[in-house]
């Protein structure tokens, strides 16, 4: 997290307290210069120790090298609120990636909401009255990508055998191998800017089985709802492509996911392998989903609209969910037809493709629902890595103490500590045993 002047500490010791996360504080002039400490800094400091934040968990930032990329970004009281947001700029630029949130108070005319829509929208908590400012969470959406550079890669990746097909929001890349072909749902931005080898979703491990791969690649967060979408993957069926191969999976995960169990109505018999999906973003059928607003005024309706009913044809469909993260709960539980079978991966959050990729095991899983031999013995026994796994005993503990258990956390605390210096875990101990 980084806390812009040091004025959202409550925010910082939940995060701490909750997550374990790093507080970097950045001092900042009214004109968004680099500074040092300052008297208000100091206090804000004094109170995170108070709170039992560690020393080590807090770094002062004071020049434009020393920032790096934060998960979470406060500014409370400042820019957007006593300050003019446009100072921020720099800041910005360097410290969001594609998954960033930053809580912003904003001031009644201040210009901030036209500012931050170039990065991404905003969720107003709290409306600004002429008299005091509002709150917001800014959601960051990746921008339109190098689209030229993309096709490029992506005409090499094709060779002959295969076919690149760009209709700007989207495009299509057909790499030819085996007689199983995976297709894949993924975000330009992120594979051109967040992966060493810009490969779309699973690339290089579907390479290394010798499947045949179709990457459906998306020019920002359109939940794949563009009719040149729909159009290619009617074309596709239509003309026999996906009759040649004797295997068809449909893979992805959040909206990609989406984009798999959506589109796989293309192939009827396919099999689907979706973590964290969306069913749809329809307000109409889902009103109780607040993320994702960028897309809600796109159109979900059609064949391809609702993925809980365009899934109905696939022969199986594989979803993996957790089910405390209470909106994919809620997606998962839309998805009624026979052909469904639910992954149930329990306090590893919404990032559910990234923990299991983190934990060594979701090439594993993925393999083997993409093989057609997934059982329930094999995925819990290799769901059985996540006991040591930091983010997972985390949420344990947190999940003790939500229901009244701080026993329990205290033991869960001791179980680690035995076994590796944790901060969050030495923390957590020092507060339940009162030290």
């Amino acid at each position: 997290m980084a806390d812009i002047n040091g004025g959202a500490p409550e925010l910082a010791i939940a995060l701490h307290r909750r997550h374990g996360t790093c507080i970097d504080v950045i001092c900042l002039s009214a004109r968004g210069e680099y500074t040092g400490p300052s008297d208000a800094i100091d206090r804000y400091l004094e109170r995170l120790r108070a709170a039992g934040v560690e020393a080590d968990a807090i770094r002062l930032v004071t020049s434009h090298r020393t920032l790096r990329e934060y998960d979470v970004i406060a500014s409370i009281d400042g820019f957007g609120s006593r300050h003019k947001i446009k100072h921020l700029k720099a800041i910005l630029d360097k410290a969001l990636h594609p998954l960033s949130r930053l809580v912003i108070e904003i001031r009644k005319g201040s210009g901030a909401y036209p500012f931050l829509k170039a990065y991404g929208s905003c969720n107003t908590l709290k409306q600004a009255t002429p008299n005091e400012p509002g709150l917001a969470v800014m959601s960051v959406e990746p921008q339109a990508g190098p689209a030229g550079e993309w096709s490029g890669i992506a005409r090499q990746l094709a060779g002959k055998e295969g076919f690149f097909r760009d209709y700007g929001d989207h495009s299509f890349l057909f790499v030819r191998r085996g007689d199983t072909l995976v297709v894949t749902f993924d975000n330009l931005d992120i594979a051109m800017t967040k992966r060493d080898d810009r490969r779309p979703w699973g690339y290089s491990f579907i390479e290394n089985q010798g499947w045949s791969m179709l990457g459906v690649m998306a020019n920002g967060w359109t939940w794949f709802r563009d009719a040149a979408v729909g159009a290619e993957f009617d074309r596709l069926r239509d003309s026999g492509f996906f009759d040649q191969f004797q295997r068809v999976v449909f893979y992805g995960a959040s909206m990609g996911g989406y984009g798999a169990a959506a589109y796989c109505a293309a192939a009827p018999g396919a099999t689907v392998f979706a973590i964290s999906a969306q069913s749809t973003l329809d307000r109409s059928l889902v009103p109780w989903e607040k993320r994702y607003r960028k897309a809600w005024a796109r159109d979900f309706s059609g064949a391809y609209g609702d993925a809980a009913m365009a899934s109905r044809s696939a022969r199986k469909v594989h979803l993996m969910y957790d089910p405390y993260v209470e909106p994919d709960a809620a997606h998962a539980a839309r998805f009624t037809g026979a052909n469904v079978v639910k992954w149930r991966c329990p306090l590893l959050g919404h990032r559910l493709g990234s923990s299991l990729h983190q934990m060594g095991i979701l090439q594993d899983i993925a393999r083997a629902a993409i093989d057609g031999t997934l059982e329930a013995a094999q995925f819990y026994r290799l769901l059985r890595a996540r006991r040591d796994f930091p983010r997972y005993q985390k949420e344990l503990a947190n999940l003790a103490l939500d229901h009244g258990h701080p026993g329990l956390a205290e033991i869960l605390c001791d179980h680690v500590l035995a076994r590796r210096d944790d901060r969050f875990f030495r923390a957590m101990k020092r507060r339940l045993s009162g030290a």
